[in-house]
């Protein structure tokens, strides 16, 4: 390597290492009743303070300390890559003074920490004032915790004040905790600031395609849950609009009803054909919304157009030069039968019961294959089977997609992740005779951006699973805590099986944190031993199964082990 490949190589290094430091994270479960630490709270704020709130007159104070210290507009900031080493740099000068900035407001209150950014960054506090009041009313809320007391009034069959449900950052009015949660109103999404938030995650997503493939998908599945367009106020199904080129129009009461096509001209792309697994609960509570969905397929497919800039009308024609039914053709919404819910698949990965990786993705589509919509009579068709229109319409699929909908939640601290998008990954690869390309958007923090599925394991991985500010915070919690780094590892397996997506290096770090080093198998054996049986085991069948290629000598320690806690357990001497 030349000095400047070197330095080049350096700087990309040193931008995922800040990526990983910056990472918010849980660092602990959530106790019933118990507020968080300062320290917590501190992290909470920062992030907080890094977006505008328009609608609240609240600006971002990293844009407001960029600004003053000359440096380009915050966002630009974060877009420059590459080795750009004079954006980077100035990037964390404006990153490490609202920490600062922040952990000053929080030990000594508003007029020290806007002193502070007036000395240091030149911005004033007039300026800095309405950030602050927000950040007084978040800190005060965070300090608070109503959860016992709710709880003995639902008991006593009293009044329980309401509140939304999304996420701390993106939505601060979920303070204080321990209230109803309410959801939202489905005639309202996508809201126009989901709409707004999604053309930029949906340009940058096909973007990404088009560079490392060299061409738009023609076809893309995506993965929508109703708990995920609650918190975001619909900013999934507006992605899915965007990718087909329409977008929402409201009527007289402010109802998402109605859908605009984009012309061309101003789309300046082809329309992707979007196909749409949903989930159970969004099924069920968002039934408007599902027309809206079916409606924009089914008017862009209708749409006079050539072929090469309408994938979807592409493929409704050659789907019906097969069997003639624009009907059958047009289908792209599905989901569960009436009153069923989940795909099953991470029950089968986690209690081991598949034969071949194609049988996960049979699983998925018998789960999923019920079609949602309305025929071109208007005649509703609400969980009507329709296995053939879903293989269909996966065989075309070249990438597949989902939303992180928090940041205390993502793709290894659930199974749902794996069985939704990993599931559809699967059935992806076996109709289409390709594995498509799967991405994961992450809009939890100002940085946000589409990642490929590995790069979110190996990510999560490093701020999770191998983090000991993660797994020391999980072991405070004795035997729940070592079940959640049991869980961690079998869900990052679920990866594997599901997509193959799990770096060897992962398995064998994971075996020497938690299993190798003696003192941590000790403590994990103390606390939960099932638990500690169950890692070890799930990293044999990882080997097993072909997802890693172990050390001879490490891989036949680990039997060694598993050998030994079986027989602990079976009280054998």
């Amino acid at each position: 390597m030349t000095g400047k490949d070197r330095d080049a190589r350096v700087l990309a290094l040193y931008e995922q290492v800040l990526e990983i430091e910056e990472r918010l994270i849980p660092t602990g479960l959530h106790v019933f009743g118990r507020v968080d630490e300062e320290r917590a709270r501190v992290d909470m704020l920062r992030m907080v303070a890094s977006f505008d709130r328009p609608e609240k007159g609240v600006r971002a104070l990293t844009d407001l300390v960029a600004e003053g210290l000359g440096f380009k507009d915050y966002s630009a900031l974060l877009r420059a890559r590459a080795g750009d080493e004079d954006a980077l740099r100035e990037r964390e000068e404006v990153d490490a003074l609202v920490r600062r900035a922040v952990e000053l407001f929080v030990q000594e209150g508003t007029e020290a920490a806007a002193r502070l950014l007036e000395t240091n960054a030149r911005v004033s506090a007039e300026d800095t004032r309405s950030t602050f009041h927000l950040l007084e009313r978040v800190c005060a809320e965070l300090k608070k915790n109503q959860e016992m007391e709710s709880l003995l009034r639902a008991l006593r069959g009293q009044y329980i004040e309401p509140g939304p449900g999304a996420d701390i950052v993106q939505n601060p009015l979920i303070l204080p905790t321990g209230r109803n949660i309410h959801a939202v109103n489905p005639y309202m999404v996508p809201s126009e600031v989901a709409t707004t938030r999604a053309e930029a995650t949906a340009e940058n997503l096909l973007e990404r395609h088009l560079r490392e493939h060299g061409r738009y998908p023609r076809a893309m599945a995506l993965v929508l849950w109703g708990l995920d367009n609650i918190k975001t106020e619909g900013e999934g199904v507006a992605q899915a609009l965007w990718l087909l080129g329409v977008r929402p129009l409201r009527d007289s009461l402010n109802r998402a009803t109605e859908i605009e096509v984009i012309p061309l001209e101003e789309l300046k792309r082809p329309r992707i054909d979007v196909v749409m697994t949903v989930s159970g609960i969004f099924r069920d509570l968002f039934g408007a919304t599902i027309v809206l969905l079916d409606k924009a397929v089914r008017r862009v497919a209708a749409l006079d157009e050539p072929v090469e800039m309408n994938f979807v009308r592409r493929h409704v024609l050659e789907q019906m030069s097969a069997d003639g039914s624009f009907d059958e053709a047009a289908v792209r919404v599905f989901s569960n039968a009436p009153g069923n819910y989940g795909t099953n698949v991470n029950f089968m990965v986690m209690d081991s019961q598949w034969e071949t990786a194609e049988a996960l993705g049979d699983l998925f589509v018998t789960r999923k294959c019920f079609a949602y919509g309305r025929d071109s009579k208007g005649r509703a068709f609400e969980g009507r089977e329709a296995r053939l229109c879903m293989d269909r319409a996966l065989s075309r699929v070249e990438a597949t997609y989902q939303n992180i909908d928090s940041f205390e939640i993502g793709i290894t601290d659930v199974d749902h992740y794996f069985e939704y998008l990993g599931g559809v990954s699967k059935a992806v690869e076996k109709r289409a005779q390709a594995r498509p390309a799967i991405y994961v958007g992450d809009n939890l923090s100002r940085s946000s951006c589409v990642r490929s599925l590995e790069e979110t394991v190996q990510l999560e991985t490093r701020t999770k699973t191998l983090n000991p500010k993660w797994y020391e915070g999980m072991l405070k919690h004795g035997f729940r805590g070592v079940a959640e780094i049991e869980s961690h590892v079998t869900n990052t397996f679920g990866w594997s099986a599901t997509a193959d997506a799990v770096d060897d290096w992962i398995y064998a770090e994971v075996a020497k944190t938690f299993v190798l080093d003696e003192a941590m198998l000790e403590r994990l054996c103390q606390l939960n031993p099932h638990s500690a049986r169950s890692l070890v085991g799930r990293l044999l069948e990882a080997e097993g199964r072909g997802f890693w290629k172990a050390e001879k000598e490490m891989l036949e320690r680990l039997r060694e082990i598993f050998s030994d806690l079986e027989d602990q357990l079976e009280g054998v001497a």
